[in-house]
């Protein structure tokens, strides 16, 4: 089993990136899905604005970095890192899973996060995000969806 690591790397990068523009595009729908700043305020505190974006956006990065390498090595170890339009559909398999793994980690952030809940800066999300909005459980699920297909289209692109 070989990983090209590099390529693993890029495609989380590349991945993340466009999950946090169609999060952007949430907002804009209504949907409080503002996750980089959440990220930030795990550490910072609300009164530094720049750096809670500046720490929430480097931190989401290399979490993406880190699970591109984990679906690289998922789509290797079921054959199909090599093949774009199979390892898209399963990055879409692995996006949607890891979406329903996040939406129902969601209901326990506040139990871990120090500025979320009753009287913080965040409100809690609730579980799969149900108090962000009637649309949120969906839309968690479509943005893994889209960084799962992403990563395998770039992963594989890297065999060519």
């Amino acid at each position: 089993m070989e990983i090209f690591w590099r390529q693993a790397v890029l495609a989380g990068v590349m991945g993340v990136a466009l999950m946090t523009m169609a999060m952007v595009a949430g907002r804009v729908m209504g949907l409080s899905t503002d996750m980089v700043r959440a990220i930030g305020l795990v550490v910072v505190p609300d009164r530094d604005r720049h750096l809670v974006y500046l720490v929430g956006g480097i931190a989401h990065l290399i979490m993406g970095a880190l699970f591109g390498v984990g679906y690289a090595v998922l789509l290797t170890l079921v054959g199909a890192a090599a093949i774009p339009g199979v390892a898209a559909a399963w990055g879409a398999l692995f996006g949607a899973l890891h979406g329903v793994a996040v939406g129902a980690a969601l209901g326990a952030l506040p139990a871990v996060h120090p500025r979320m809940g009753p009287g913080e800066v965040l409100s809690a999300p609730g579980f799969f995000g149900r108090y962000i909005g009637v649309g949120m459980p969906v839309f968690l699920i479509i943005l893994h969806v889209i960084y799962g297909v992403v990563v395998a289209v770039v992963y594989s692109a890297g065999f060519g």
